[in-house]
């Protein structure tokens, strides 16, 4: 009973060893991200007014966090 026990014990620790190794990625910062050429983030007024305006006429408020963006083309059109 006491062998049993004791493998018990070390494979339980041994696993635990292994889960706290193998957890490491996930501390590692993220890749910055790859920026398209041609294109840049920007606020969606469009959808940020429309959601506020539901929500006034519900009676309540919208505190954004993060804002929601769009894609926006800025590579001009050549004429």
């Amino acid at each position: 009973m006491k062998t049993l026990l004791r493998i018990a014990t070390l494979s339980f620790g041994l696993v635990l060893l292994v889960g706290c190794a193998s957890t490491k990625t996930a501390y590692r910062e993220a890749p910055p991200q790859q920026r398209s050429a041609g294109f840049s983030m920007e606020v969606d007024e469009r959808y940020v007014t429309l959601v506020e305006n539901i929500a006034k006429q519900r009676g309540t408020r919208v505190m954004w966090v993060n804002k929601p963006t769009k894609r926006v083309n800025t590579v001009a059109a050549a004429d």
